[in-house]
Protein backbone atom coordinates (compact mmCIF):
# COMPACT_ATOMS: atom_id res chain seq x y z
CA UNK A 1 0.00 0.00 0.00
CA UNK A 2 2.90 2.36 0.76
CA UNK A 3 4.34 1.73 -2.69
CA UNK A 4 1.04 2.67 -4.33
CA UNK A 5 0.81 5.90 -2.35
CA UNK A 6 4.44 6.77 -3.09
CA UNK A 7 3.88 6.15 -6.81
CA UNK A 8 0.65 8.19 -6.71
CA UNK A 9 2.43 11.12 -5.05
CA UNK A 10 5.41 10.84 -7.42
CA UNK A 11 3.11 10.83 -10.45
CA UNK A 12 1.16 13.79 -9.10
CA UNK A 13 4.30 15.84 -8.49
CA UNK A 14 5.69 14.88 -11.91
CA UNK A 15 2.46 15.88 -13.66
CA UNK A 16 2.41 19.19 -11.81
CA UNK A 17 5.99 19.93 -12.90
CA UNK A 18 5.14 18.95 -16.48
CA UNK A 19 2.04 21.16 -16.46
CA UNK A 20 4.16 24.09 -15.28
CA UNK A 21 7.19 23.74 -17.53
CA UNK A 22 6.26 21.79 -20.69
CA UNK A 23 5.02 24.11 -23.43
CA UNK A 24 1.72 22.93 -24.88
CA UNK A 25 0.69 20.92 -21.83
CA UNK A 26 -2.08 22.39 -19.72
CA UNK A 27 -3.82 20.99 -16.68
CA UNK A 28 -6.21 23.67 -15.38
CA UNK A 29 -6.59 21.95 -12.01
CA UNK A 30 -2.79 22.22 -11.50
CA UNK A 31 -3.31 25.85 -10.45
CA UNK A 32 -5.13 24.67 -7.28
CA UNK A 33 -7.36 27.76 -7.18
CA UNK A 34 -10.34 25.83 -5.80
CA UNK A 35 -8.63 23.41 -3.44
CA UNK A 36 -11.05 20.50 -2.94
CA UNK A 37 -12.29 20.27 -6.54
CA UNK A 38 -8.91 20.89 -8.16
CA UNK A 39 -7.18 18.44 -5.85
CA UNK A 40 -9.71 15.72 -6.69
CA UNK A 41 -9.45 16.44 -10.44
CA UNK A 42 -5.66 16.43 -10.31
CA UNK A 43 -5.67 13.24 -8.22
CA UNK A 44 -7.93 11.62 -10.82
CA UNK A 45 -5.48 12.51 -13.57
CA UNK A 46 -2.58 11.13 -11.52
CA UNK A 47 -4.44 7.85 -10.90
CA UNK A 48 -5.25 7.48 -14.60
CA UNK A 49 -1.60 8.08 -15.56
CA UNK A 50 -0.45 5.58 -12.91
CA UNK A 51 -2.90 2.89 -14.02
CA UNK A 52 -2.09 3.45 -17.71
CA UNK A 53 1.64 3.08 -17.04
CA UNK A 54 1.22 0.22 -14.59
CA UNK A 55 -1.25 -1.99 -16.44
CA UNK A 56 -1.34 -1.03 -20.09
CA UNK A 57 2.29 0.09 -20.23
CA UNK A 58 3.67 -3.21 -18.96
CA UNK A 59 1.82 -5.23 -21.59
CA UNK A 60 2.67 -2.87 -24.46
CA UNK A 61 6.33 -2.63 -23.43
CA UNK A 62 6.57 -6.42 -23.31
CA UNK A 63 5.03 -6.72 -26.78
CA UNK A 64 7.34 -3.99 -28.14
CA UNK A 65 10.48 -5.58 -26.68
CA UNK A 66 11.75 -7.03 -29.99
CA UNK A 67 11.28 -3.65 -31.68
CA UNK A 68 13.05 -2.02 -28.74
CA UNK A 69 16.12 -4.17 -29.38
CA UNK A 70 16.12 -3.43 -33.10
CA UNK A 71 15.61 0.33 -32.69
CA UNK A 72 17.91 0.61 -29.65
CA UNK A 73 15.24 2.05 -27.38
CA UNK A 74 13.37 4.29 -29.80
CA UNK A 75 10.32 2.02 -29.70
CA UNK A 76 10.13 2.43 -25.92
CA UNK A 77 10.13 6.20 -26.29
CA UNK A 78 7.31 5.96 -28.86
CA UNK A 79 5.35 3.67 -26.53
CA UNK A 80 5.68 6.26 -23.74
CA UNK A 81 4.38 9.00 -26.05
CA UNK A 82 1.40 6.86 -27.04
CA UNK A 83 0.66 5.97 -23.40
CA UNK A 84 0.84 9.66 -22.47
CA UNK A 85 -1.78 10.53 -25.11
CA UNK A 86 -3.97 7.55 -24.14
CA UNK A 87 -3.84 8.52 -20.47
CA UNK A 88 -4.75 12.12 -21.39
CA UNK A 89 -7.71 10.85 -23.42
CA UNK A 90 -8.97 8.59 -20.64
CA UNK A 91 -8.58 11.28 -17.96
CA UNK A 92 -10.53 13.74 -20.14
CA UNK A 93 -13.28 11.15 -20.58
CA UNK A 94 -13.71 10.55 -16.84
CA UNK A 95 -13.72 14.18 -15.79
CA UNK A 96 -10.11 15.30 -15.60
CA UNK A 97 -9.10 18.20 -17.79
CA UNK A 98 -5.74 17.95 -19.53
CA UNK A 99 -4.60 19.41 -22.82
CA UNK A 100 -1.54 17.99 -24.57
CA UNK A 101 -0.59 20.12 -27.58
CA UNK A 102 -3.68 20.32 -29.78
CA UNK A 103 -5.32 17.33 -28.09
CA UNK A 104 -8.26 17.44 -27.60
CA UNK A 105 -9.59 17.61 -30.40
CA UNK A 106 -6.63 16.84 -32.72
CA UNK A 107 -4.44 13.86 -31.87
CA UNK A 108 -1.87 13.50 -34.63
CA UNK A 109 -0.52 17.02 -34.96
CA UNK A 110 3.06 18.10 -34.50
CA UNK A 111 2.18 20.13 -31.40
CA UNK A 112 0.49 17.13 -29.76
CA UNK A 113 3.35 14.74 -30.46
CA UNK A 114 6.02 17.21 -29.29
CA UNK A 115 4.07 18.08 -26.12
CA UNK A 116 3.47 14.36 -25.41
CA UNK A 117 7.15 13.57 -25.98
CA UNK A 118 8.33 16.36 -23.68
CA UNK A 119 5.60 15.58 -21.16
CA UNK A 120 6.42 11.88 -21.00
CA UNK A 121 10.13 12.68 -20.67
CA UNK A 122 9.55 15.20 -17.84
CA UNK A 123 7.03 12.98 -16.03
CA UNK A 124 9.39 10.01 -16.24
CA UNK A 125 12.42 11.91 -14.97
CA UNK A 126 10.63 13.81 -12.19
CA UNK A 127 8.72 10.77 -10.95
CA UNK A 128 11.98 8.78 -10.80
CA UNK A 129 13.63 11.53 -8.75
CA UNK A 130 10.60 11.85 -6.44
CA UNK A 131 10.51 8.07 -5.93
CA UNK A 132 14.15 8.21 -4.85
CA UNK A 133 13.28 10.87 -2.26
CA UNK A 134 10.04 9.28 -0.94
CA UNK A 135 10.70 6.13 1.12
CA UNK A 136 8.59 3.08 0.31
Amino acid sequence: MKGFIATFVATGVALWVAARFVPGMEIPSADFKVIPEDLIAFGTIAVVFGVANGLIGSVVRALALPFNFVTMGLAGFLVNIALFIIAAYVSNEIGGSIMVGDFPPDILTQATIVAAALGSLVVGLVSAVVRLVIPN
